[in-house]
């Protein structure tokens, strides 16, 4: 069973905060120098990085596989949980340090073994905490209101 990542107002957001700092560079660019093709330098880095973006939001995703994983993919990064280790999932608000492989601001804090942890943002999170639930009923879920 496969999940899609979750898309909310986080990735449109930070775009529009590097883009207006780019553009303010870029005007700095415009007037304080005579020579301006280091704004097609400065533009080439911002469509690198909206392309990333994009990129990042089309290849993540969460698998359950037949063989009792939750296998969550980024870009080439790729982590393997078996699902009976799991101990617990809980809601997110997004500030988080750790392993994180999501893509909204609002996510679930997957914990499993003794102390690690992976945050992840499933766009059906109900389903997705369903699905996990039925092949390891001990995980704790907790949800913050």
């Amino acid at each position: 069973m496969v999940f899609k990542p979750k898309k909310d107002w986080f990735f449109p957001v930070v775009l529009l905060f590097v883009g207006v700092i780019y553009s303010a560079v870029a005007v700095f660019i415009f007037i304080e120098q005579e020579d301006h093709s280091s704004i097609y330098g400065l533009g080439l880095v911002f469509f690198l990085l909206m392309l990333l973006f994009l990129v990042i939001q089309k290849t993540t995703s969460y698998r359950i596989d037949s063989e009792n994983k939750l296998i969550c993919k980024m870009l080439f990064l790729k982590k393997i949980i078996s699902i009976s280790e799991i101990k617990s999932i809980e809601d997110s608000n997004g500030l988080y340090v750790g392993w994180k492989m999501n893509t909204s601001w609002k996510c679930l804090v997957v914990k499993y073994n003794k102390y690690d942890e992976l945050l992840i943002s499933p766009s059906e999170e109900s389903e997705f905490i369903q699905a996990l639930l039925k092949l390891n009923p001990l995980i704790h879920v907790k949800s913050t209101p």
